[in-house]
């Protein structure tokens, strides 16, 4: 693929920044994420949610009947992975969902991209090149995004100068530092952990822009990486579940049955496991 074209999103210096970051410090800010602390590891009991209440075993069951009876999925549906993931976890979402619909399903990886804009760029190429769309009219889709991913999504959502975008009909994020990330408080040295600071003007312009699509937000207790408390925007609803002992909150969330089966629930258009009103976090 070529190169990704500056656009409305580019930041000044970025290029300087990513010249400094070789791949082996992305794949540790990606390890980073999974083993600075072994949160859940030997974690007290924590309470359940009484809006998204269903455990693993029955969500893993419900998964395999929606695999056994897969549904055509009314658009594409776009799969992001995470930060510096070589599309670990998108894969993981994928072999949960790919079974359970029929339909044209897209994986996107961020890996080799270090900006922000750089993976805005990748986004919107794959997926015109996927769908055989030209870039200034892309068909409507569903995404599945995996903590920075769906930052990603959001910021592809917005128009550029020319008018270009991702036009998303539903975006599910797992984990997402909707409101910045705690990680980002710690010097990284990379342009999308600068990025993910809350007071950030790429953080700020999210916050800004006008959405026009439904925003499904998922997150597990006690994740270090991003926060719970952040993994969904103000005013919308956050469908959190607890974090099982011998897991990381954050890097096994995109693997959780839980989620997963509530997530594809959702894109076959069923009743979602989650009950509404969400329940707030616990303190």
């Amino acid at each position: 693929m070529t190169p990704a074209a500056t656009g409305l999103h580019s930041r000044r210096g970025a290029a300087a920044i990513v010249s400094r970051v070789p791949a082996r410090a992305a794949l540790l800010l990606f390890l980073l994420g999974s083993a600075v602390l072994p949160a859940g590891c030997a974690m007290p009991p924590r309470p359940s949610n009484p809006s998204f209440a269903v455990t693993k075993p029955a969500a893993t069951e419900d998964i395999a009947r929606m695999q056994a009876a897969p549904t055509a999925l009314e658009r594409p549906v776009v799969v992001l992975a995470g930060i510096s993931d070589p599309a670990v976890s998108s894969a993981a979402i994928l072999a949960a969902v790919r079974p359970a619909v029929s339909g044209p399903l897209i994986e996107v990886h961020f890996f080799d991209e270090h900006t922000f804009e750089g993976a805005r760029q990748k986004l919107l190429r794959t997926v015109s090149e996927s769908l055989g769309a030209s870039l200034d009219a892309l068909p409507e889709v569903d995404v599945v995004a995996f903590s920075m991913g769906g930052l990603v999504a959001r910021d592809a959502a917005i128009p550029d100068a020319a008018g270009r975008r991702l036009r998303i009909k539903r975006l599910f994020t797992i984990c997402t530092p909707h409101l910045g990330a705690r990680m980002a408080a710690f010097p990284l040295g990379t342009p999308q952990s600068e990025d993910m600071k809350i007071t950030s003007d790429f953080m700020i312009g999210l916050s800004r822009a006008r959405r026009e699509y439904e925003l499904v937000c998922y997150a597990r207790l006690d994740d270090i990486t991003v926060g719970e408390e952040f993994a969904a925007p103000e005013g919308v609803p956050l469908w959190w579940v607890g974090t099982p002992n011998g897991e990381w909150s954050h890097m096994h969330a995109f693997e959780d049955p839980r989620i997963l089966a509530d997530l594809a629930r959702r894109l076959r258009d069923e009743t979602p496991l989650t009950t509404a009103p969400a329940a707030p976090l616990p303190n």
